[in-house]
């Protein structure tokens, strides 16, 4: 047998041997309060015993010390990379086909980039015939003042060269003039009203077709893009595509009840062990005055060309408590009971006894004695 194999057997028979003697003492503190009370109203009062083991020479302990330092807890929160801001795009009108879809999942975009339209002919037909019928109106109006203004001229001379010019020829010119000038009146009238309406129901479909294009208005990268959109039938308000803005990008948290542990300028520890930006940063509290259900961290500081991507998740690891340069064992020495809390030591003879303790903060890796110990001491650590 190799000598490792030897060093385990020797330890499981101490283990056993312990195991077989503790059985037997144990049943002899059973029997000896039988044995006692046979022995007459006189005899003594048995005191409460500590039953302590005698150890074997060879069996050893982990052992730990009482020291004076500091005792750490720490929380680790999830956080999540994610863009400052982003556009849900969608159509603003129902029952509309969808002509074309001019990005795909993962393009990156530009401000003002068109990125889908609907179905827009009948649409852009009306439009050409309503700027065709604008544009003769205005045409007509404009020319109706030359009309008017050639007829009433040539009211005029036949006026002065053709007629007598007494006081009927006079007041028969002024009846025509008014006559004219009321009858291009009404037609620059009619001509007004036909333009404007003919303007607002231009308006009006010029604001559909535009709506019926949406555009980037911010630049960043196309997610969650709607499958078969291209030939999909429109429905008002449903987003079928979203753009996310990269270039502003923080870690989020979802914990509130951990906010207090941050501090204006003050940065904490992030780690990410996944994807292509595994590595330890630190956090910088972002616009705190602000947080709420949720809280943002810009990174101050990480590894070189990271490349974080929307949606990687970290860990940030922020001290929930501490004490300073006091008593303190290993976290590993401590056993909690209903009563309390103990620890094994072992006394000058070798023999191992129970130690009641009082306890304050018990941190990552040790915890604070209140009282029951003294700085020193020597205490046995689990297995």
């Amino acid at each position: 047998m190799s000598p490792d194999g030897q060093g385990l057997r020797k330890e499981y028979e101490m283990r056993r041997n312990l195991a077989e003697r503790g059985m037997r003492l144990a049943g002899i503190c059973m029997m000896l309060p039988l044995l006692l009370s046979g022995c007459g109203q006189d005899a003594p009062q048995q005191e409460d015993m500590v039953i302590v083991e005698q150890e074997d020479e060879g069996l050893s302990y982990n052992m730990g010390t009482v020291v004076r330092g500091d005792v750490v807890k720490t929380e680790r929160l999830r956080c999540t990379y994610r863009q400052m801001s982003e556009q849900a795009v969608s159509f603003p009108m129902s029952g509309r086909l969808v002509d074309r879809v001019y990005v795909k999942e993962g393009d990156t975009v530009k401000k003002g980039q068109l990125l889908a339209e609907l179905s827009s002919e009948e649409l852009e037909r009306k439009i050409k015939e309503l700027e065709y019928r604008i544009a003769r109106n205005e045409l007509l109006l404009g020319y109706t003042d030359i009309d008017e203004a050639q007829e009433i001229s040539g009211m005029w001379v036949n006026y002065l060269y053709y007629s007598g010019m007494t006081e009927g020829d006079k007041k028969n010119l002024d009846s025509r003039i008014e006559s004219t000038q009321r009858s291009y009146r009404y037609q620059r009238e009619d001509y007004g009203d036909a333009l404007e309406t003919d303007r607002k129901e231009l308006e009006k479909l010029q604001g559909e077709l535009k709506s019926s294009r949406v555009y980037a208005v911010t630049d960043g990268v196309v997610y969650k893009l709607k499958e078969r959109l291209e030939g999909a039938t429109s429905q008002k308000d449903e987003v079928v595509m979203t753009i996310v803005d990269t270039s502003e990008c923080l870690f989020e948290t979802e914990a509130p009840e951990a906010a207090g542990y941050f501090r204006e300028g003050e940065t904490v520890s992030m780690n990410i062990s996944y994807s292509s930006a595994a590595g330890q940063y630190e956090l910088l509290p972002w616009h705190m005055e602000e947080w709420g259900d949720t809280q943002l961290f810009l990174v101050e500081s990480g590894p070189e060309n990271a490349g974080i991507e929307v949606g990687t998740a970290g860990t940030i690891q922020v001290v929930a408590d501490r004490r300073e340069n006091v008593l303190c064992i290993p976290l590993s020495a401590i056993h909690n009971a209903d009563d309390g809390s103990y620890v094994y030591v072992l006394n000058e003879d070798n023999m191992r006894e129970v130690k009641w303790v009082e306890t304050g903060l018990a941190g990552d890796d040790t915890v604070e004695i209140l009282s029951g110990l003294t700085e020193g001491e020597r205490v046995i650590r689990k297995w």
